[in-house]
This record gives C-alpha cells, sequence and structure tokens, in this order.
C-alpha cells in the first residue's frame, strides 16, 4: 500500500467516525500524538520513505481537508518545527468548525481536543518566534479561532437541550480564560463572562464538576483583581471545596488568592493548612505570624522580600490591607503595656513604635494612624487633638478583630 492509499484509508475512517457520530474516538484520533496517528504516519514513511503523499494530496471535503492537514501538523511538530505545525493546526481547526456547525452535542469533544492542541502549538510557536526576534501572534490569532468554537457553542439553536453544543460553553470559556489572561486581556474576560450570563446556557450547577470548579475559580480571580473581595471569595471557596483532593497544584493556586482574602478578614492561615501546602507556608505564614503578634517591623519587612512575588501574582494591594491589622495587634500591645489606661497618649504610642523598631514615628503620622484604626472600627473611642490622646471605650476598646471586620462587610 502505498503512502497515498494509506492516508486516503485513515480519511476514510475520519469520514466514518464523523456520520456515526462516534465523539469519544473522533475526539481520540484528531489529537496531534494520538496513537492512531503516530501509526498511520509511521505506515506513510515506511511506504515512501518520504511525506510527499501529505504534500500532494488535497482535501475534497471538510473532513477530509481536516485529516489532511491534522497529519502534515503532526509531521511538522515531531520535527519541531512549531511555527507550521501551529499553522497547519489552525487550518485542520478551521476545516472541522466547517463541519461542527452542522453537528450537535457530540462534535463538542473533538472541538475541545483540537482547541487545546491549537492552544499549545501557539504557545509553542510564539515562543519560536521570539527566540529569532520575531513578532509573537499566534497566540493572539489562535485565541479569536477559539472564540469562534465557543460561540457557536454559546448560541447554538438546537431545540433539544440534551444535543445542544451548549454543553460545550463553560470547557471553552475556561480554555479563553486561560489564553486572555496569559495576554492580559482582563476586559476580554470580563465580557466573555456578561455574555455567558446574558445567553440562554442551562445552570452553571447542571455542567460538569470540572468546569464548574474552573470557570468560579477565573471568575474568583477577575473579580480579586478587581478588589471585589466578597464574590472572589464566595467563588474561590467554591473552587477549594470542590476541587479534585489530589489535585495539589489546583488547590494551591486556588489558595494563592483565598488565603490573602481570608486575612484581610482577620482569619489567619491555619498551621496545618501551611504544613500541607508549603508554598502558601512560605509566601504567607510570616505575614500572618507578623500581622497576629503586632510585628509591624517583621511585617514590612516580609512584604519587601516578596514584593515582587506578590505582584506577580496580584495579591500585594491585598496583602497590604493586612497591615492593619498589624498596626492593631501593635496598639492592642501598648495599650496592655500602659495599664489598659482609657486615655492613651500620642508620645507613648510614639515611644511603643520607637521601641518596636518602626524608628522615629511623628507625632502627627501616629494621629493619623489612630484615626485610622478609630475610623475602621478597631478602636473604639475618639481622639483629643488639643490634649494629644485617644480616648478609648471603656467596654472593650479593642473589639475582636473579625466582629469588626464581618461588620463592615
Amino acid at each position: 500500500m502505498s503512502g497515498a492509499d494509506r492516508l486516503s484509508q485513515a480519511a476514510f475512517k475520519f469520514k466514518a467516525l464523523h456520520n456515526a457520530k462516534n465523539s469519544a474516538e473522533f475526539a481520540q484520533i484528531v489529537k496531534i500524538d494520538s496513537q492512531y496517528t503516530t501509526t498511520v504516519l509511521r505506515d506513510v514513511w515506511n511506504a515512501d520513505g518520504n511525506w510527499n503523499a501529505l504534500l500532494t494530496q488535497q482535501g475534497t471535503t471538510a473532513i477530509g481537508e481536516l485529516s489532511l492537514m491534522h497529519f502534515r501538523t503532526s509531521v511538522e511538530f515531531c520535527q519541531g518545527n512549531f511555527v507550521e505545525a501551529y499553522t497547519c493546526q489552525l487550518s485542520s481547526y478551521q476545516a472541522f468548525l466547517r463541519a461542527f456547525s452542522n453537528m450537535d452535542r457530540w462534535g463538542v469533544h473533538p472541538l475541545l481536543a483540537m482547541c487545546k492542541d491549537l492552544y499549545l502549538l501557539a504557545c509553542r510557536a510564539d515562543y519560536q518566534l521570539t527566540s529569532t526576534g520575531q513578532p509573537a501572534s499566534k497566540l493572539e490569532e489562535a485565541t479569536r479561532a477559539i472564540n469562534q468554537g465557543f460561540s457557536m457553542c454559546m448560541t447554538d439553536r438546537e431545540p433539544l437541550l440534551n444535543i445542544s453544543r451548549k454543553w460545550g460553553t463553560y470547557h471553552l470559556a475556561n480554555l479563553l480564560f486561560a489564553l486572555y489572561l496569559r495576554q492580559k486581556a482582563f476586559n476580554m474576560c470580563n465580557s466573555m463572562i456578561r455574555a455567558i450570563k446574558t445567553s440562554e446556557l442551562p445552570s452553571l450547577d447542571q455542567f460538569p464538576m470540572g468546569d464548574q470548579v474552573t470557570f468560579r475559580y477565573y471568575r474568583g480571580l477577575l473579580a480579586f483583581q478587581g478588589e471585589q473581595l466578597a464574590a472572589a471569595k464566595r467563588d474561590m471557596v467554591f473552587a477549594l471545596e470542590h476541587c479534585h483532593r489530589d489535585a495539589y497544584r489546583n488547590r494551591t493556586r486556588i489558595l494563592m488568592r483565598l488565603t490573602p482574602i481570608m486575612m484581610i478578614e482577620g482569619s489567619m492561615p491555619q498551621s496545618r493548612l501551611l504544613r500541607r501546602y508549603p508554598p502558601i507556608n512560605e509566601l504567607y505564614g510570616g505575614l500572618a505570624r507578623a500581622a497576629m503578634l503586632g510585628d509591624l517591623c517583621q511585617f514590612d519587612a516580609i512584604m519587601q522580600d516578596k514584593e515582587q512575588l506578590l505582584v506577580s501574582l496580584g495579591t500585594y494591594t491585598a496583602v497590604e490591607h493586612v497591615r492593619r491589622i498589624a498596626v492593631r495587634q501593635l496598639l492592642y500591645k501598648i495599650y496592655l503595656i500602659d495599664g489598659k489606661s482609657s486615655r492613651l497618649s500620642f508620645q507613648r504610642v510614639r515611644a511603643g513604635f520607637w521601641i518596636a523598631g518602626l524608628g522615629d514615628v511623628s507625632v502627627l503620622e501616629i494621629e493619623s494612624i489612630l484615626a485610622d484604626m478609630v475610623s475602621v472600627g478597631f478602636i473604639k473611642g475618639y481622639l483629643s487633638h488639643e490634649h494629644g490622646v485617644a480616648v478609648l471605650s471603656k467596654q472593650q476598646p479593642f473589639p475582636p478583630i473579625k466582629s469588626v471586620l464581618a461588620a463592615s462587610k
């Protein structure tokens, strides 16, 4: 059998699976590293000793073109020609989309398989381009192509919901989240969330749990970046509670954003969690301990040391809010040392800050710090500028942190 005959045989298999609506097997063979693909290409090479059959044949139908470009993609990929492999995969994917317009739900799994390979190849192609001094453009192009598939799923008008392409919406949305965030296109993420919210989709809780967890993680991440901490917490807690217990890496990613939200609310990470997740302990453990001990000097030192990492994760601003807790705890220690007097002088606080290693803080700065503590409810009382004192409430002048933060929501 010649290489051309072997490719024709493979194209017939693609067509047969398409006609039979065999979702699982079709999704498997369109993967660039599938065993079937490897077998076909080995047979073609053994028959001809070259790839001429791949280069000379033309697909006469959408499925025929899909299969031919699929095998070209795999050859280029195996040879390390990632830019060429991406171009072939894009052609294969576009051929699939032409056929997908007439498919129902069974076509979703092959679509997802092709989109994931397109994403992978776009990343590798851009890396190859930039390494030779050329501009990276494939990831952005792939994003637009994958968005076509997403739209075809979300806007499907199949009247029978159980066979609708809509069931692929959230999985593709999650892939697009990853693409948009990689390109820092946050506005596109928010636009997609709005589009999903206004579309006629089944409720999120009817989709596979994996889709739910990933979608709510990304939505929580965007809410976190927009400082909508209550919404971020709801989604992140759901993602953590429903994430597979053995998915350590994913659970760590969730905790990287959820932990500072909980710290802002006065819930510091417990030692058990810190032992189980060393990356969380490394990043937030010292900050949590310093905050609760009122060791403002240590807190600031850790913040400075971890600044680049916190900024890269987008959690720096959130952790800055935790500093208020450290300030509150330091003031409480000064209050205790001062004999729990209901009149806490600015000078005494200034001296306490100096002893804590914070240098010579001016009286004006001390007054400003105390005013902030009163305004947020960490201290009950009022300031007397004329007498240079904070007049504290006789009943619970330092309310519990969690109760103050809960009341401020």
